[in-house]
């Protein structure tokens, strides 16, 4: 008969240790997408907990409005000819409407002199099937390299391969105003006297270099003429970089009808004053607090990003208030390129609304579907929106890869969005 009150006494201990418990605070409240690779994750901490929801896509903010960056095959192709350039939009989130930002004109200047001199051939139709073995294949490609608040950097490439003839090949960089699609200046961007400056530092840099190229090759005992005379300086083949916030400005060598192939040739990064436009992209990159940690301090928490003790690059992201207590978020596939605030973008009416739109359409993009994205990958398959990566691709399989624009509507593999205002 004692166990009966020595039980009940445990039960009432028990209940007052859980009564005395702390109970877990709840996370910082926070809202924001963090694009990382080739996809966008927006995670939102409230009283009811953390969500964190992602989708294949890529996403910019300019001007306190979101918006999707996608490419668009331009086929030009004949029975015996490969032609195939890139078109580069804009579409605004919440009024659905396309901005052409960029538009390849190389391609369709070399299909009308392809089709000049062969007159009895015919452009293929879009279900037509082209040569298995083409006697020229020709790509225009544009690779999405990042973007800084309103500034788009990219890099293009053009690789002409013809049996029997002259093959050539370019490359250059570059950065595209997102708010206008006019191609970016120096001048335009940092005004004349730091834009004098910029140039002279990075034509300087470009003398030095190839003076050492030159004697480089002349120590081997190989000419170093011709390849180094389709290389050249050119001020407006640039991209921005961040470095611990601060801003960097990185110099492209531009290769022009050359023989071979070659990746882009980079010149040592230029240090930058801060711009006026620069609080708005700073934000928007992390603190480089130790080698493995990153940092994005807000008021009341800061979003930590660590490298992941595992096979793949990943990172582990966590909100951490100002106590020092942690919430973890789960691990995203490296590199993480920004994170974008909604509280920057929540006075523009249907913010939320247009996001989880887009999520939901981008949640039925199928895997042939082919998007803006920043990492190496694998030969596309042949439809219409097409990847983006920092490595050209082998050249295209010799057929129709293009389809007219139109909006997603269903569960099946998207078309870009409808063309709807005045483009480049």
């Amino acid at each position: 008969m004692r166990a009966r009150p020595l039980l009940l006494a445990t039960v009432v201990g028990l209940l007052a240790a859980c009564e005395q418990a702390p109970v877990p605070s709840p996370a910082p409240r926070a809202e924001f997408i963090i694009a990382a690779a080739d996809s966008v994750f927006w995670v939102r901490s409230d009283e009811d907990g953390i969500r964190v929801r992602g989708a294949p896509m890529v996403l910019a903010q300019v001007g306190g409005r979101f918006a999707e960056l996608f490419l668009t095959d331009d086929d030009f192709s004949f029975y015996d000819a490969v032609y195939v350039g890139h078109r580069l939009y804009k579409r605004d989130l919440i009024s659905g409407d396309s901005v052409q930002l960029y538009a390849d004109t190389l391609m369709p200047l070399l299909a009308r002199a392809y089709a000049a001199v062969n007159p009895d051939e015919r452009p293929l139709s879009a279900d037509e099937q082209g040569s298995e073995n083409p006697r020229t294949i020709a790509t225009a490609d544009l690779m999405v390299l990042d973007v800084h608040g309103p500034w788009l950097s990219y890099e293009y490439h053009t690789d002409v391969d013809v049996i029997g003839g002259v093959s050539s090949h370019g490359a250059r960089r570059g950065v595209i105003d997102l708010r206008t699609g006019a191609l970016a200046t120096l001048d335009g961007m940092f005004g004349a006297p730091s834009a004098r400056r910029l140039a002279t530092e990075g034509r300087e840099r470009w003398r030095m270099m190839r003076d050492s190229l030159r004697q480089l090759e002349e120590r081997d005992g190989r000419g170093a003429g011709d390849e180094l005379d389709r290389l050249a300086f050119d001020p407006r083949s640039f991209v921005l970089g961040v470095v611990d916030r601060a801003p960097r400005l990185r110099f492209a060598v531009v290769q022009s009808n050359a023989a071979v192939a070659t990746g882009v040739m980079e010149l040592d990064p230029i240090v930058l004053d801060e711009p006026a436009w620069w609080p708005e992209v700073r934000e928007s990159r992390p603190v480089e607090e130790y080698i493995q940690e990153r940092a994005w301090p807000r008021d009341g928490f800061t979003l930590v990003g660590r490298n992941a003790d595992t096979p793949m690059a990943r990172v582990a992201f966590a909100l951490r208030d100002d106590a020092g207590t942690e919430w973890k978020l789960g691990s995203l596939p490296s590199p993480v390129l920004r994170v974008m605030w909604l509280g920057d973008s929540t006075d523009a009416p249907g913010t939320r609304a247009a996001l989880t739109r887009a999520f939901n359409e981008a949640a039925f993009y199928s895997q042939d579907t082919r998007i803006v994205r920043h990492e190496l990958r694998a030969p596309p398959p042949a439809v219409s929106v097409r990847n983006v990566s920092r490595v050209r691709p082998p050249a295209p399989a010799p057929r129709r890869a293009m389809a007219s624009p139109t909006r997603l509507r269903a569960a099946t593999a998207p078309s870009p969005p409808v063309h709807r205002t005045g483009a480049r």
